[in-house]
């Protein structure tokens, strides 16, 4: 099975492509990037339309499995509404169907949580009205891939992603890595609000599993949420980061007059088809809190 994958200069994309060499080989992996890629055939693509030559529509049209991980992806809250990047997305995924994928058997999509309107418990069931541009982008994309797949009469997976975590998050602008670099460097974490908002997070390589999982997965069972099942309020994950790191954390309080949105989900689905063990989240921060010292 040839897997095309884009993104792949990312921070999930990045790692699924190391992971996918050292299961099926680098021989039968394509990365698809904006940026050079070593690890196994590539193709770096310029501009919006791609600018491909013969060689790499070749080497596309021996893909049977494309997996859409390449996305803009909000760095703060301010850019989730950023029309141009957001509409970027759908552009993206337009130019990538008109590639000549001939023997292309499925499409995986990496989507996102941000689809679904807010919610006590989330679950695959839970409506989906994004509450940003950047979640509409991804919804779009989401049916763009499902209408393809139906047209070209090819499996369509879709895995909405949850809030990852670990090395190489740092290039977000998020509470934990932004609270880890703190640490690490010996400055006080900025805690917005009270800290009771809740997260559930997913380590990366669970994310990295569950999507090549994906690849065998037969059966049509329709979205997936790649998730963590464990919430946490910001409090909690402090004192965690205290007994992961062996520092006392300093606390900057912030006044956040913003709506506090929770992120609590069953995860259920996606521990029976594709993940069945969670990395814990002090295994997880333990990982990234020493990835992080070595970038200091």
């Amino acid at each position: 099975m040839k897997l095309l994958i884009t993104g792949a200069s990312g921070f999930i994309g990045s790692r699924l492509v190391c992971a996918a060499c050292a299961a099926l080989g680098a021989e039968n992996v394509i990365a698809f990037s904006s940026k050079p890629v070593d690890v196994c055939p590539s193709i770096m693509y310029h501009g919006s339309y791609f600018n491909l030559c013969a060689q790499d529509n070749a080497l596309i049209e021996t893909a049977e499995v494309l997996i859409h991980v390449g996305a803009f992806i909000p760095k703060n809250g301010l850019q989730a509404n950023a029309i141009q990047e957001c509409n970027s997305n759908i552009l993206f995924m337009e130019k990538l169907l008109a590639l000549p994928l001939r023997k292309l058997k499925k499409i995986i999509y990496i989507s996102t949580v941000d689809v679904y309107e807010p919610a006590e418990l989330m679950t695959e069931e839970t409506t989906t009205l994004p509450v940003s541009l950047y979640g509409w982008s991804k919804l779009y994309c989401e049916r763009m891939a499902s209408i393809f797949a139906v047209n070209q009469r090819i499996g369509c997976q879709i895995l909405r992603i949850g809030h990852v975590y670990g090395p190489g998050e740092e290039k977000y602008e998020k509470f934990l890595p932004k609270a880890m670099m703190s640490i690490a460097t010996g400055k006080p974490v900025e805690l917005w609000g009270d800290g009771s908002d809740v997260r559930s997070f997913i380590y990366i390589d669970d994310v990295v599993d569950a999507i090549l999982e994906a690849v065998n997965l037969s059966e049509d069972i329709g979205p997936i949420n790649v998730v963590g099942g464990v919430p946490v309020t910001i409090c909690a994950l402090l004192d965690q980061l205290t007994a992961v790191t062996g520092r006392q954390v300093e606390i900057a309080a912030r006044e956040f007059n913003g709506a506090k949105r929770n992120y609590i989900f069953d995860n259920s689905k996606l521990r029976q088809h594709l993940l069945p063990i969670e990395t814990s989240l002090n295994t997880g921060l333990q990982i990234e809190y020493d990835y992080m010292l070595s970038l200091v």
